[in-house]
C-alpha cells in the first residue's frame, strides 16, 4: 500500500506541477497558500528544505529581525482547525507557516504601519520586494490614509505606461478587500500578483493567483474576475488593471524601478478612488481625500 513519504512525494510532485493550484481549502490561510506557490515556481530547492524539515524534524525555523521562529511547539488547535481536502504538501507545512506567521505578527502588531512591510520578505525571503505601500496605517485597518498617493504608486510601479515596461520578476505578495456582489466589505484576503499584461484585444489586465479556490467570482459593481478567455494561464484569475487597483490595499515594488507617479491622469485616479470608497471604502474612516472630493 501507500506510505506516507509516497503520498508526501506525490503531493510535491503534484504542488511543484500545478503551483497556482495550491489552495487554502475551508481555512484562512491564504498566507501559507502563497508561500507554498510562490517557492513551487522559483525556489523549488527551498521548497523541499522546508517540507523535509516539517516532516522529517517537526519544524520549520524562519527570522524576522533579530528574532528566530521555530516551529517545534505547535498548539494541537493549528492541526484540528486544518481542511483535510487539502494537498498533502499543504497538510504538513501550514501548520507550520501559520504559527510563525502568527508570532511575527505580534512583533511587529504595535508598529505605526502594517506590519505585513516587514512580515512579508520575511516570510517569504528574498523573492519579495523591499518597497511597500498601505492605505492602511497600522494593523487595526480602521482608517484609509493617502489613498491618491497609494494609488499613484501603484501605477507608477506597475503600469507598463508609467514605469518604463518594467516586468515583475517574482510574484507580489498583495493584499486586497474581498467584497461580495453587492460591493460590501467580507475582509481581508492574501493573494498573488503573477503579471501585469495586455489580453488578445489591447486591454490591459492584471493577472493574480488566489488561493482561495474560487476564482469565478463578483466583487460587486461590475467587478467581476475572470479565469479564462482573458489571457489567464491555468491557475490564475484576472481584472482590467484598474478594477484590480480599485480592491488593492497592500502591495510590494522595487523602489528603483518607480516612474513618475504624477504622470498618471488625474481622472483614473479619482476613477480607482471612487470604486473603492463606494465599495469596501464604506466600511472604514477616509482621511487625506482628493482635493477635488474636499471642494465638493
Amino acid at each position: 500500500g501507500a506510505t506516507a513519504n509516497s503520498l508526501l512525494l506525490a503531493g510535491l510532485l503534484s504542488v511543484l506541477g500545478h503551483p497556482l493550484g495550491v489552495g487554502q481549502g475551508k481555512t484562512p490561510t491564504c498566507q501559507a497558500a502563497r508561500g507554498i506557490s510562490l517557492w513551487a515556481q522559483h525556489a523549488p530547492g527551498y521548497l523541499i528544505k522546508l517540507l523535509i524539515s516539517a516532516a522529517r524534524d517537526g519544524f520549520v525555523q524562519m527570522n524576522l529581525e533579530d528574532t528566530t521562529y521555530r516551529s517545534s511547539e505547535i498548539p494541537s488547535k493549528h492541526y484540528e482547525a486544518l481542511d483535510l481536502t487539502l494537498d498533502a504538501v499543504s497538510l504538513v507545512l501550514v501548520p507550520h507557516l501559520d504559527y510563525i506567521y502568527h508570532h511575527m505578527m505580534i512583533k511587529v502588531a504595535l508598529r505605526s504601519e502594517d506590519g505585513h512591510k516587514w512580515i512579508n520578505p520575511a516570510l517569504y525571503g528574498r523573492w519579495v520586494q523591499r518597497g511597500f505601500a498601505s492605505v492602511f496605517p497600522d494593523r487595526a485597518q480602521t482608517v484609509v490614509t493617502n489613498y491618491e498617493d497609494f494609488v499613484r504608486r501603484f501605477f507608477a510601479t506597475h503600469h507598463p505606461a508609467y514605469n518604463d515596461a518594467q516586468p515583475l520578476m517574482y510574484p507580489n505578495p498583495v493584499g486586497i478587500c474581498v467584497t461580495n456582489g453587492h460591493g460590501d466589505y467580507l475582509g481581508p484576503h492574501a493573494i498573488s500578483l503573477q503579471r501585469v499584461q495586455e489580453d488578445t484585444t489591447g486591454q490591459l489586465r492584471a493577472y493574480f493567483y488566489n488561493p482561495n479556490n474560487e476564482g469565478r467570482q463578483d466583487w460587486g459593481m461590475g467587478v467581476k474576475p475572470s479565469i479564462k478567455g482573458k489571457g489567464e494561464e491555468p491557475g490564475e484569475s484576472s481584472l482590467p488593471f484598474e478594477q484590480f487597483a480599485s480592491r488593492l490595499y497592500a502591495f510590494h515594488y522595487n523602489p528603483y524601478e518607480e516612474g513618475d507617479a504624477y504622470a498618471v491622469p488625474d481622472k483614473i485616479v479619482k476613477d480607482v478612488e471612487e470604486a473603492a470608497r463606494k465599495t469596501w471604502g464604506r466600511t472604514f474612516q477616509w482621511q487625506n481625500w482628493t482635493q477635488d472630493e474636499e471642494e465638493e
